[in-house]
């Protein structure tokens, strides 16, 4: 009951903290806007307008609000998992042979939805307990995209288009698979860092881990200070991307993103920059693509929501704590170089172009 209290203080003083400097901001943005109004109509030709700061308020709040409800059911479902599923029951479930070990675990998501933001951890925990390498990189590249959270987030973000969300999963999962195969030929358990003390934490957030309480009500204590936490480590990666996503819309001219955003190649590689850079959680970076949907083209995004998910610079940073350097260096070139071609493919189909 104390952890329950101090965790709800913790979530009121938060509340209030951001509340007061939003008032404040308000206020500043008024008088700022005053300024810029009044400096506008005696300055011609300039690309900052007042129109244009309405526009990034309109679109940065859009994507907040549209992604914050999926982002809540991912931490909650997350904090469930790490507090009442163990990776011992997790491998009880891989079958014997190498191909259904990999394909199972590129469809293990289905059932357990880790976010990317906690993958990293668990999949050197699958690995320290017997789990091969390979099923274990396979399932951390899959399950942050492969779940029912990502598809309906995805669906919802794209206005229900079907062909988006199974073009996401299939290439994620071709992806997923092909990595897989790809790893369990030229790599092994020997690429996993020297291991950690199990209660020690290695997954690079703020929160803390607190030994699992072995009666309901404790475990339950626990998931809810977990999701808290866990929804504002991975607030901050959401608005940072959204304040991206609406600063190169509404800054950046038209004709320069058509020219960008209609490139067969030159759209999958800003697309895939992006996501390295924001580090968006893959349920909600769904929503940040479909506001690029007016200017880049269909491979780009699916680039946009595979390659960030699986390879980000957060994830990078916590791979390289786990693994040793030259398995996340070639971990990263075989995904970026499988997300590339199979957005291309896209790309060349909808436009009408033979791909090879």
């Amino acid at each position: 009951m104390h952890i329950l209290i101090v965790n709800v203080k913790k979530v009121l003083f938060s509340l209030c903290f951001l509340l007061f400097f939003a008032y404040i901001a308000w206020h500043m943005s008024g008088f700022l806007s005053e300024m810029i109004h009044f400096n506008m109509v005696s300055i011609s030709n300039t690309s900052l307008t007042w129109s244009g700061f309405l526009n990034f308020k309109t679109i940065f709040l859009s994507i907040i609000i549209e992604a914050i409800p999926f982002i809540l059911i991912g931490v909650f479902v997350s904090a469930l998992l790490q507090n009442f599923v163990s990776e011992e029951q997790i491998k009880r479930f891989l079958p014997g042979s190498k191909y259904s070990k990999i394909l199972l675990a590129c469809l293990m998501g289905m059932i357990f939805p880790v976010c990317e933001c906690g993958i990293v951890p668990v999949a050197r925990r699958l690995v320290s307990k017997g789990v091969p390498l390979y099923s274990a990189v396979t399932f951390m590249l899959a399950a942050p995209i492969i779940n029912p959270v990502v598809a309906s987030s995805t669906a919802v973000a794209f206005s229900a288009n079907l062909k988006m969300v199974c073009c996401r999963l299939g290439l994620a999962f071709v992806v997923a698979f092909t990595t897989g195969l790809l790893v369990s030929h030229f790599f092994d358990s020997g690429e996993l860092r020297g291991t950690m003390p199990y209660s020690s934490c290695d997954c690079g957030c703020s929160h803390s881990h607190k030994n699992l309480s072995h009666n309901l009500s404790g475990r339950l204590v626990n998931t809810l200070s977990n999701a808290c936490d866990e929804f504002f480590e991975m607030g901050k990666y959401l608005i940072w991307g959204a304040c991206l996503a609406a600063f190169v819309q509404t800054t950046l001219s038209r004709y320069v993103l058509l020219d960008i955003g209609q490139g067969l190649w030159s759209s999958i590689a800003a697309m895939m920059a992006f996501a390295f850079g924001i580090s968006v959680c893959s349920s909600a970076d769904a929503f940040i693509a479909a506001s690029f949907s007016s200017h880049f083209t269909a491979g780009s995004m699916l680039a946009f929501m595979v390659f960030g998910p699986m390879i980000d610079v957060k994830n990078f940073l916590l791979m390289l704590k786990v693994f040793k350097l030259r398995f996340v260096v070639l971990l990263t070139v075989i995904v970026g170089l499988l997300v590339i071609y199979g957005a291309y493919i896209v790309n060349t189909v909808t436009a009408g172009v033979d791909p090879f």
